[in-house]
């Protein structure tokens, strides 16, 4: 095994142990307390948890059958699957740098920059647009939220004129469009808003699961959508620990419903994310390592034997 191998291995190591860690340490900060005397339905329950996981695979498929079919759909989940995982445990959307690690060996470092960016900006456009259509459906009406929605639209309309601006009068950056402007990038944008729909499906099944009716959670869920995706573009505390909470409580409290009902329907809605992505990310994060350095571990201990 080369020296090279050897480092790998330690620090993918120093990070397994890191990354249980602060999955104590974050998971502890989280009160469940007011879960403990609440009537949830634990099929609806197991149904949200399905729908995160299966999120992340279609949010992976993106790559796949999207801007680059070279990457394997295991590969393009771990790089979905370890992100989300290192974002809830821990802070300022660490996690979204990690993803540059489980491209394949041979992609070069702007290669893993573009194939994390990209994405990340169509992430960014598909919550928008879910939301905007969210907010009026479900009545939610606080007037800074819907404001800033609002903003967050027209800028991404002004990007898009820079862009064609660009595209004008920029001869790099019209190459660089007419190698990713492609309809392989219009089916990632399809895959990512399909993945961010299958988390509104989520959302409104852990609200069912709560004791809420199906059209009730309908409403509830729109809102939630918009309010907790609009606080997660702030990067603070593990897995927004804390602001998600606050997040569910402008949008149900906006909607009628009491506020310790609201922290309590928070709170599940977050234990069900965790319950969907810790488990997911670690096994993919065990999945990658053994990949990675299987076989050379394997041949060392042949060797010595």
């Amino acid at each position: 095994m080369s020296k090279k191998t050897k480092l790998k291995l330690i620090v993918g190591i120093i990070i397994t142990i890191l990354v249980i860690y602060y999955s104590f340490k974050t998971l502890g900060g989280l009160d469940l307390s007011p879960l403990f005397h609440a009537n949830i339905n634990g099929f609806l329950v197991f149904v949200s948890v399905a729908l995160t996981i299966y999120s992340n695979y279609v949010r992976g498929l993106g790559y796949t059958l999207g801007i680059d079919s070279t990457i394997d759909r295991l590969t393009a989940l771990q790089i979905v699957g370890i992100g989300h995982a290192a974002n809830m445990i821990l802070p300022l959307h660490i996690g979204d740098g990690l993803r540059f690690a489980f491209f394949p060996d041979d992609y070069s470092a702007l290669q893993r920059t573009k194939l994390v960016m990209i994405p990340a900006v169509a992430d960014s456009i598909a919550i928008i647009l879910i939301s905007l259509l969210a907010v009026p459906f479900s009545g939610f009406t606080d007037p800074a939220i819907v404001h800033i929605l609002w903003i967050l639209f027209f800028a991404c309309i002004a990007l898009i004129v820079l862009l064609l601006a660009g595209l004008c009068f920029v001869p790099r950056l019209r190459r660089f469009m007419h190698r990713y402007l492609t309809i392989n990038l219009l089916n990632m944008m399809l895959w990512v808003l399909f993945s961010y729909i299958l988390l509104l499906v989520a959302t409104w099944a852990g609200l069912a699961a709560f004791g809420y009716s199906w059209h009730q959670s309908l409403r509830l869920s729109l809102a939630v959508f918009a309010t907790t995706n609009f606080v997660g573009f702030i990067p603070a505390s593990p897995g927004a620990v804390g602001l998600f909470e606050y997040g569910v409580i402008v949008a149900l409290v906006g909607l009628g419903i009491q506020q310790n009902a609201a922290l309590s329907a928070g709170l599940l809605l977050h234990v069900i994310q965790y319950a969907a992505l810790l488990p997911l990310g670690f096994v993919l994060f065990i999945l990658a390592l053994r990949g990675k350095y299987g076989k050379a571990v394997k041949r060392t201990l042949q060797q010595k034997l």
